[in-house]
């Protein structure tokens, strides 16, 4: 039997997002009869508690019984727990010197780290990228500090926004003066979410109108 945990995003800022949804983990304990799935408790996942719990996935203060720990950004180092595989974000496969530290102790606690950065296809394609949201938050973000830097309207933040639909009616509160250039360069998956945001504010004169 193949334990899997879910943990508790650890890093500061907080990190909403999480590797397997709700109904993600309940795919796996229904086709994967030799696997377990166990959530760590967390007050800042956006899935609550309780929604795992309701599909039958079991919520626990500690994964420390777990052989594979799955998560989304560094794992803080005082966090990390001898002799596991994890899978997440270290952001040290281009040699960043802020985490050192990080990929040294990874070594001394004899951890196995799978990072979602180097998986990639046959092809030698990453799997795991920005894409498509990465473009549509980054946008909408831009244009938020555009807002605060001339005081010309408040947007909320994205993270702060219930969800998609949430965040475009923000897009409603965006003034910007006359003869308003943007240029999106690229035309991969970022680039296609950026544009989204673009066409929802409908520049008048514009072809996004």
């Amino acid at each position: 039997m193949v334990k899997i945990g879910i943990i508790k995003e650890g890093k500061n800022p907080p990190d909403k997002r999480v590797a397997l949804s709700p109904s993600q983990c309940e795919y796996i304990l229904n086709n994967y009869p030799d696997v377990e799935v166990f959530v760590q408790a967390s007050d800042i996942r956006k899935f609550k508690d309780e929604e795992y719990r309701k599909l039958g996935v079991a919520v626990v203060d500690s994964v420390e019984d777990c052989d594979i720990l799955i998560g989304v950004k560094e794992v803080p180092i005082e966090q990390l727990i001898p002799n596991k595989k994890y899978l997440f974000f270290s952001h040290t496969f281009k040699e960043q010197p802020y985490n050192r530290q990080l990929l040294k102790t990874i070594l001394d606690k004899n951890i196995q780290l799978i990072d979602w950065e180097v998986i990639t296809d046959i092809k030698g394609r990453r799997l795991i990228a920005f894409g498509r949201y990465a473009g549509i938050v980054g946008c909408y973000n831009g244009f938020l500090a555009y807002g605060k830097k001339t005081g010309a309207y408040n947007l909320k933040p994205a993270h702060q926004c219930d969800d998609r639909a949430d965040m475009e009616a923000q897009l409603a509160h965006v003034t910007l003066p006359d003869n308003f250039k943007i240029v999106i360069t690229g035309h991969g998956r970022v680039g296609g979410g950026a544009m989204e945001i673009i066409e929802k504010l409908k520049f008048k004169g514009s072809r996004f109108s």
